[in-house]
């Protein structure tokens, strides 16, 4: 029978799978864009939970391989660079400028004027749109945004934007012949086509020294301009970065400059009214900036053009820096690494006691506040060393620039902010709040993860304390990080910050507020015997004598390889790297075979090809090379290849290096070789040319004076000349002195003096004092082949004389005996000297109530021993002191969130140092010397007896 109700539930069901099938394409469009939707914002709350943001560094949860998870460290290698960036480009797509509520300018009663709506209509040179975005949003007085900023256009008769002008100016940019940009730049900034505004960066403050009375300082090209619709970024290899745009536009190929912005002179008053200063009639002609320059008036420095401008309206003199690392220079226009200095424009008013305050942004992001706190830092030591006194303005956040928290909050906020200025060493103790947490070995689990996290998220300092929980984080290299430390049952929650890193150590090199290294480096210490050189087996002598280092041979710690030990190591094999490409740069000789060599007193350095290498100075002659104890290749702007690590080079041997990289770091220049030989000894010390030892002991052992005049005395003349030599003997009956003096003819044909001594006659004896030595290690051997040849006696053939008679009972005395005496050193870097002042504070601080950390008290040892036995160390080894209480000044940072220690820059210490060593060089080698001696005088030529 046939079922109506059956054939309309089959009818029914066609349709509706018709209509599905229909439908059904649309239906998997919205549910990809639903998916895509679920999926980014489980990705979102994933990014969200499963991240641990603990002060510069960032760990994630990363899958384990067993079906769990583990925490890693993001971008483990990341590197702060030292470079004139600017934050101005901004991260973010650039949206169109909000109109502010109000206008708030500071008053000269300072007072907040609150205009509900902009007063005063733009003038013609500025835009609707630039002009609500300088004076409504940026608080920006209306005179000093008229006179600094201007809108630019299309040109009608050149039928191009002004923008073009304005910006791309330098005459180092490539043109082709007919005088027009090539394509590429073209290309590159099209953009400006659409207009933008323009700043112009005022007067040039290098000029005011130098200004007649009412004379106007030149003004600069330079300036900055924000496009209307800003280029994309673009990363190194030229792809463009989606969603991140370049806000403001440098002119390419020139110098950055700063900011001094044209104020006008109810502003200027005000401001030298908080100066309490009254800058003649004279000086105002010249200008707000120089009468600021000229009576010391307090500045404040922050990024960019708009936040100086605000400062300004507020009654504050500012300069804008465009950038935060616009303030020093770290890298030559080649982009070169040198030592940091000042930029010239701001060195202007880096003067004595003037006051000078930092504000820049509020930030949030790791990256972003670490950068801001090592340019902050950097260029405010740079000012402090110049007698500036430096404080820094916190921003509270969330306004994110000065002219924002000014919009939002107000003047008379402001001015209580800018009251609240804190020291730069409070600013910088206040960045260094740290967790001081111990860790336990446990892998944990999801819901455990989630738990911590979710604490170290939300718990902040003054929180109650979460549940008592320890955390260990495994990295993918096997090593452990340790996060916290249980203390009296309770758990700490402040988050760790990290401090600056230890090549940030070596270019600073100064106070406790730059301490290194995160991890806790162990204590652990692998005696080892250092190498030896092998001498060459193909030598023909026999009974040929060991190899002599310069480095004394015996056992030496050998630090555990820890990873925080790893990276000072890496750091300072750039330095040594650097530093003997410096030396053989100006002192290497070129041979045959296309080598060129540096031959020192301990060091050999060699350039073959494109390959450095480093050797002992023995290493030639033993094996020709073939132990190197470091290669490496050098590469544009000072980068180092290290192909071969220096794992062989002794602690000592390091510190040689070191020091020259110190002298060269801060800006000084290698010495001449036609210096004084001991100035070659105290500033190169064992990698001094080679000879330099030898010509010192020469000194010191009167060969040189007794060839002298030995050489007058067979002539029986007052002046001899043998080969380029010239030997002449002077008197001054007057002053009752004698000038013995060498000279050489160069291949030049001038004539230089090698050597002079003063002999000063009394009548009992004669005072002997060198003041002239230049000897190089080619001149000692031609006085000791003069010497052979004229059968004049050497201290070395007296002491091989005696050393072939070692075998009488009076020598073995006499050896007894000389055993006994103090021993001279073998080499200028053997030279004793008494501990710095600062240093033996914070050593005896150390070593009689603080007590030092694991970490730092490393290979201590050695230097307790010697302190105790000589009361001195050697200037390579209080170099050596010197970083170790810097760890300890980080590790004292991290478990008690402070340090009683303080240091001064390390240019400071080795200078002193230096100072001491050149006085003992002099008075261990050259003293004056008096001899009670018999003096005839025969011709005007004087012979001892």
């Amino acid at each position: 029978m046939f079922d109506q109700r059956a054939l309309q539930l089959v009818s029914s069901y066609v349709a509706a799978e018709e209509a599905f099938a229909k439908n059904f394409p649309k239906v998997c469009k919205e549910l990809i864009v639903l998916m895509a939707a679920i999926a980014e914002r489980l990705d979102y709350e994933w990014h969200k939970r499963a991240k641990i943001e603990l002060g510069k560094e960032s760990y994630v949860l990363s899958p384990d391989g067993d079906g769990g998870w583990k925490w890693e460290k993001a971008d483990l290698t990341e590197e702060y660079d030292d470079v004139e960036c600017d934050l101005w480009n901004s991260d973010t797509p650039m949206l169109p400028p909000t109109t502010a509520p109000k206008l708030l300018i500071g008053s000269s009663e300072q007072e907040e004027q609150t205009v509900d709506k902009v007063v005063i209509s733009p003038p013609d040179h500025i835009d609707e749109q630039h002009w609500q975005e300088l004076v409504e949003s940026s608080a920006i007085h209306p005179d000093i945004a008229s006179r600094n900023f201007r809108s630019l256009h299309t040109d009608p008769i050149e039928q191009a934007n002004e923008a073009w002008e304005y910006v791309m100016y330098s005459d180092k940019i490539s043109r082709r012949n007919d005088g027009r940009l090539r394509d590429g730049d073209l290309n590159r900034y099209q953009h400006l086509e659409q207009g933008g505004w323009w700043c112009s960066s005022g007067v040039d403050p290098r000029s005011f020294a130098d200004l007649q009375p009412g004379d106007k300082p030149d003004n600069k090209l330079w300036g900055c301009f924000k496009p209307n619709e800003p280029r994309v970024k673009r990363d190194e290899h030229d792809q463009i970065i989606e969603g991140k745009f370049i806000k403001y536009e440098h002119p390419p190929k020139t110098d950055l400059s700063i900011f001094l912005l044209d104020v006008p002179d109810d502003v200027a008053g005000r401001i030298y009214d908080k100066a309490g200063v009254q800058p003649t009639e004279s000086d105002r002609q010249s200008g707000f900036w120089y009468c600021v320059w000229k009576h010391n008036v307090p500045v404040t420095i922050t990024e960019g053009a708009k936040k100086a401008a605000s400062f300004l309206s507020q009654g504050h003199a500012a300069i804008g820096l465009p950038g935060i690392y616009a303030g020093y220079r770290s890298r030559d226009e080649q982009g070169y690494d040198i030592p940091p200095k000042l930029h010239p424009e701001l060195a202007v008013f880096a003067t004595k006691d003037r006051e000078i305050t930092f504000c820049f942004d509020y930030e949030t992001r790791p990256k972003t506040v670490r950068n801001i706190e090592i340019s902050t830092l950097r260029t405010a030591g740079l000012l402090e060393e110049q007698g500036a006194k430096v404080n820094v303005i916190r921003l509270p956040g969330p306004d994110k620039g000065v002219d924002d928290f000014i919009v939002n909050n107000g003047s008379e906020e402001f001015e209580t902010l800018v009251e609240q200025a804190e020291s730069l060493e409070e600013w910088h103790k206040h960045n260094q709040k740290i967790w001081d947490v111990k860790p336990i070995k446990k892998k944990l689990k999801p819901e455990e993860i989630n738990n911590i996290t979710n604490k170290l998220v939300n718990n902040s300092p003054g929180d109650p304390e979460p549940d008592d929980f320890r955390l260990t984080i495994f990295l993918k290299d096997g090593t452990e990080r340790k996060l916290y430390e249980q203390k009296d049952g309770t758990v700490s929650t402040n988050v760790i910050r990290e401090n600056l890193t230890d090549e940030e150590i070596l270019s600073l090199g100064a106070k406790p507020r730059t301490p290194s290294q995160s991890e806790t480096i162990s204590s652990e210490i692998i005696p080892v015997e250092s190498t030896h050189v092998s001498p060459d087996r193909n030598s023909p002598q026999v009974n040929e004598e060991p190899i002599q280092h310069w480095a004394k041979q015996r056992d030496v710690a050998i630090l555990k390889n820890t990873i925080p030990r790893r990276q000072v190591e890496a750091t300072e094999n750039k330095f040594i790297a650097l530093a003997a490409q410096a030396l053989l740069t100006n002192y290497g000789i070129k041979h045959d075979d296309g080598s060129l060599i540096y031959r020192s007193d301990a060091f050999t350095i060699r350039k073959y090809r494109e390959l450095y290498s480093i050797h002992r100075a023995n290493d030639e002659k033993a094996t020709y090379f073939l132990e190197p104890l470091m290669q490496f290749h050098v590469l544009p702007k000072n980068q180092v290849d290290i192909l071969l690590q220096p794992k062989k080079m002794l602690s000592v041997e390091r510190q040689e290096f070191l020091l020259v990289a110190d002298y060269l770091t801060h800006g000084k220049k290698l010495p001449s070789l036609d210096c004084d030989t001991r100035e070659l000894a105290n500033s190169l010390s064992s990698l001094a040319p080679k000879g330099t030892q030898d010509s010192l002991n020469s000194i010191r052992d009167g060969e040189i004076i007794k060839i002298m005049h030995t050489v007058l005395s067979k002539a029986q003349s007052d002046q001899v000349e043998i080969d380029n030599y010239h030997i002449k003997s002077q008197r001054d009956s007057s002053a009752g002195k004698v000038y013995l003096r060498l000279f050489k003819l160069e291949d030049n044909g001038k004539s230089t003096e090698k050597i002079r001594f003063e002999l000063t006659r009394t009548p009992t004896s004669v005072s002997n004092q060198l003041k002239i030595m230049t000897l190089d290690e080619f001149d000692l051997a031609q006085l000791k082949f003069i010497a052979k040849q004229l059968n004049i006696e050497t201290h070395n053939q007296q002491h091989n004389s005696s050393a072939s008679s070692t075998n009488s009972p009076e020598s073995t005395n006499h050896h007894k005996t000389s055993a006994n005496s103090p021993s001279q050193p073998t080499s200028s870097s053997d030279i004793l000297l008494p501990l710095h002042p600062e240093l033996a504070t914070a050593w005896h601080k150390l070593e009689e109530s603080v007590g030092w950390s694991s970490s730092a008290n490393q290979g201590n040892e050695q230097f307790r021993e010697k302190l105790q036995q000589q009361h001195k160390l050697t200037v390579g080894e209080q170099r050596e002191l010197y970083f170790k209480i810097l760890v300890q000044t980080k590790d004292e940072q991290m478990q008690l969130g402070r340090t009683d220690i303080i240091l001064p820059n390390l240019s400071v210490i080795t200078n002193d140092l230096l100072s001491l060593r050149r006085e003992s060089i002099n008075s261990t080698y050259t003293p004056i010397q008096k001899r009670s001696l018999d003096v005839k005088q025969h011709n005007n030529q004087v012979e001892y007896e």
